[in-house]
Formats: structure tokens, sequence, C-alpha cells
């Protein structure tokens, strides 16, 4: 069994080289070359950031053999603290003053229909909507909550309502920076987890995607926090899993793609138990099971009886299933992103049976008219739009700036939108900073992923099997079903995290090269000119 264990891991540790080399190739040397949907132009090449890193990592170690600087005193934990509450304040001033209404989903729908059972307004407009999605019900009766609490208190007015729900994305992002930090501390030390928090407070903490009220702001923390609980042994067992579970049958109720870190759970897990035979063990994931389904059952139960009164169809033949959005996927003309067109098609089925023998079909097709070749073609198109973007995809939905208000017209608010705004003057910046980061998380992920392969004395870390794995697994949900960078957004604490083990690795095998033998008594350093 040990030797099916290994198999396992190392087909896990194979098939992590192989995407994240297909996806580094494509960001280094095709993102100008190549025509995929939701293109966006940088400043700085993706070429330009390979060989940054390249030169920082040489720099680096250069300067570790002559000169190091001992800053083992330095407390990240209470700078991290500080830090979140101070970025925290930052953020909400900086929604405030980029606040807008955003149009597709979110405004049309979305932010409408918790508005009505606020005010017990007319829900028929929004029937249809729902019942094609019904996943979005949860989120409209969660902001319903958090708008009836603002009007009962009366602190946002005036059509800055949504402000209300900015907050709680503000607190989302800002804890999820935070664990960030923590579980890093728990897996590459304090030191490594540091720079993780860092980058996590310029691409997550400073992405105006705090100020969309839509799901993927709202369930940020959940996947990384479901690896928290995972991670801490000091939970029961049974309550451990029983919240993994019910915490991932809700996110998924929000975000089907949060159910994928849960899928890599159970997968590292049977790893891990392979061949093994505790009796003790296996009567408490019984019990784990029965609580579970107990507990999600009642949840179903008591979300559609809610769904019921408020007059959603929750049983509508107009569904929109899984082959919908795989045979949307496969669309020749929108590249793999959403298509108006698909939508109408699927729409005008009688019923679910129908809409999928018609879905199968349809794909089918597209996919004998690809064949092999042009099948992987699209598939390194769809890779580019998911991948090449480190804004996740701001700006690109229609109608995005739907409603700005003109009483918020200040010196700071006019700077603000022009930094964040995709028309702005110094979007260029933003976007430019955020891409950096983003592609050297990429890189540095493809960094772990090759020391991992070629590392025969390490230990087995289960927690980066679930963190690579869950990538991996997100990764092909992308590639078969619609495209988007922004379905990323809600993973990206998982890629930071994989990449410290990177940035740890790479340190640890320069360090092994160099002059400094005592790593806990001289710690890497920041800046020279300390």
């Amino acid at each position: 069994m040990e030797k099916l264990k290994n198999v396992l891991e190392k087909s896990i540790q194979i098939v992590s080289v192989i995407l994240f080399a297909w996806i580094i190739f494509l960001l280094i040397f095709c993102e100008n070359f190549v025509k995929y949907a939701c293109k966006k132009e940088f400043v700085i090449s993706n070429i330009t950031i390979l060989v940054f890193l390249i030169c920082l990592i040489l720099l680096y170690r250069i300067k570790l053999k002559k000169r190091y600087i001992l800053i083992s005193n330095l407390k990240y934990r209470k700078i991290v603290n500080v830090c979140t509450i101070i970025f925290f304040g930052i953020q909400i001033y900086i929604c405030y003053n980029i606040f807008f209404v955003t149009g597709w989903d979110s405004g049309s729908y979305i932010v409408p229909a918790a508005q009505s059972l606020v005010w017990n307004s007319d829900l028929t407009i929004y029937y249809d909507y729902f019942a094609k999605y019904p996943n979005n019900l949860l989120l409209i009766n969660i902001y319903y909550l958090i708008l009836k609490l603002n009007s009962v208190a009366g602190i946002f007015a005036n059509g800055y309502e949504l402000m209300s729900i900015i907050i709680c994305n503000c607190v989302i992002s800002s804890s999820t920076c935070f664990l960030i930090f923590t579980i890093g501390s728990r897996v590459v030390k304090e030191k490594y987890a540091f720079i993780g928090y860092m980058i996590s407070l310029i691409l997550i903490g400073m992405s105006p995607w705090m100020v969309i009220c839509y799901s993927d702001s709202f369930v940020l923390f959940v996947p990384i926090l479901i690896i928290n609980i995972y991670m801490n042994d000091k939970i029961q067992y049974i309550l451990k899993y029983v919240l993994i579970f019910v915490m991932g049958y809700l996110g998924y109720c929000i975000k089907p793609q949060v159910i994928i870190v849960v899928i890599a759970i159970i997968i590292v897990e049977v790893i891990k138990r392979a061949g093994k035979k505790d009796i003790k063990v296996l009567k408490k994931d019984a019990i784990v099971l029965c609580i579970s389904s107990i507990l999600i059952v009642i949840l179903a139960s008591s979300l559609h009886g809610v769904y019921e009164r408020e007059g959603f169809d929750i049983n509508s033949e107009k569904k929109m299933g899984m082959t919908h959005f795989f045979m949307m996927g496969l669309n020749p003309n929108q590249l793999g992103v959403w298509s108006g067109e698909d939508v109408e098609l699927s729409s005008d089925c009688k019923n679910q049976n129908a809409r999928t023998k018609t879905n199968i079909e349809i794909s089918k097709d597209r996919l004998k008219n690809y064949g092999m070749t042009g099948y992987l073609k699209l598939l390194s198109k769809k890779m580019l739009t998911n991948y090449n973007d480190g804004t996740f995809a701001w700006g690109a939905e229609g109608s995005f700036y739907a409603s700005v208000p003109e009483d918020l017209n200040t010196f700071v608010s006019g700077k603000l939108k022009e930094l964040y705004y995709d028309n702005g003057s110094y979007f260029w910046l933003f976007s430019s900073i955020e891409q950096c980061l983003w592609i050297l998380v990429i890189l540095f992920i493809g960094l772990k992923c090759v020391f991992t392969l070629g590392d025969k004395s390490r230990e087995r870390d289960y927690e980066y099997l679930v963190m690579i794995l869950s990538i991996i697994g997100l990764t092909i949900f992308e590639l078969l079903f619609e495209a988007r960078a922004r379905y990323l957004y809600i993973y990206v604490p998982v890629y930071i995290l994989v990449a410290l083990y990177g940035i740890r690795d790479m340190d640890h095998r320069i360090r092994g090269k160099g002059e400094i033998k005592d790593e806990e008594a001289y710690l890497i350093y920041c800046n020279t000119m300390l």
C-alpha cells in the first residue's frame, strides 16, 4: 500500500508540473501572439516579469553570500495584527470613494431582488432568472439580511445602501489576508508567511472586487477557511469534518467552485489512509457522514422552504445544468466564455431533459469540428483567459459601471477612480502591479511543483497536497466549462499559499549553497539598506 500511496502522490506531482509548465509557457511566450477572450493589454510583459524574477533570485544569492542582516527580533504577528486593522479602514475608505453600482448579474438581478425583499416589492420579474440560476438564491437572502439590518440601523441611505454589503466584503477580504498569514506560519514559518501577507494585501486587499456585490467577493474566505479547519489538529475529529462538509455545502450553494477544495480533502484523506484499517477511525467517519448528511438535508429543506415562501420555483425545468456550461465552454465564437447565443439556445428547450440532450448533441458536434488539435488550441486560449489577468477580469462584464454617483466628486475620489476604473488615466499602474504579483505567484507555484517532483527525501505534506489538488481541480473545471479569470478569484489565497512553498524551497536551496548555515539565527533580510 505504501507503493500505491507513492504512485498516487507522484501522479499528482506530475500533473501539477505538466499543468504549470503549460500555463507558464502560454503566459510567457504566447500572450502577445494568441487571440483569446477577454484579453487585456499590460504595460509590462510577462517575459519581463520572468527576467525580473531571475535577476532578483541571482541578486539575492549574491548578496546573501556577501552580506546579511539579523532581523530575528521582528515581530511579524504583531505587525500583521496592526496592519489588518489599519488596512480594513483603508479598504472602506477606498470603496466609499470608488463606489458604483454594477450591471450584469449583480446589479440586474442579485442586488435588486435582495432590495425587493427588504421593501416587500414584487419579485415576479426575477423569477425567470433565478429559475435558470437557483444557486444565487442563498446569496440574495444573505444580502437581504444585511440590507435589512442597515435599514433598521439607518447607517447608509440615499443610494449608498450597498455600502453595508461592501463593508462585509472588506471584512472578508481583511480576514482572508490574515488567514493567509496564519496558515502560512504553520506550513512555511512566519518569515515566509509575512511575504504572503504582503502579497495578499495588494493582490486581494487592494482589489476593487470588494466593491462588487457578488459571490466572488462574498465567498473569498470559504476555501481557505476550510483548509484552515482541515489543518487545525486542536479541533475534535468529528466536529472538524462536519464543519468542512457543511461549509462546503453552503459555499457550493453560493459558488459551485467552493466544493473543489472539499473534494481535494477527500482525495487526500483516501491517499493518507490507503491500506489502513483503523476501526475507530472508520466509526468516526461513519458518524461524520451521518451528522453531515442530516445537517445538509435540514439546511437544504429549510432553504428550499424559504425560497418557496418567496415565490421562487426551486424545481424549475428552466435550470441551466452542467451540460449547458460545458457546451458554452466549447463555443467557437466566444472562445469558451459566456455566450448569449448559447443561453438563448438552452432557454428555448422545453425542459431539463430536452436541454441536456440538446447541450450534449451540440457539444459533440463542436468537439468533432475542433478535432484533437483544435480542442487543445481552444483549451490553451481558455487557459490564457483564465490565468493571464491579475485583475481577474475587472471591468470585463457587461454594463460594468451601470450607475456611478455624481454627488461624490472630491479630489481623492476622482484620483481613486482614475486608478481603479478600467477607463481611468492611472488604471495602467494598478493593473500592472496586480499583473506582476499574479505572474510572480504563478512562477513560484511552478518552481514548487518542480522542486516537489525532484525531492525524493521529502516527507509527505498532506496540507500541500490539498492545496495543489484544489488548484488542479479548479483549473480543470474552468477549462471544461465556462472560462473567466474572475472564477479563479476565490482561490487566490490558496495560490498565494502554494507560492510561499516555492519561495521557501527556493530560499532553502540558495542558503544550502551559501555561507549562511544557521537559518534560525540569520533570517531572510528584507532590504540591504536596513
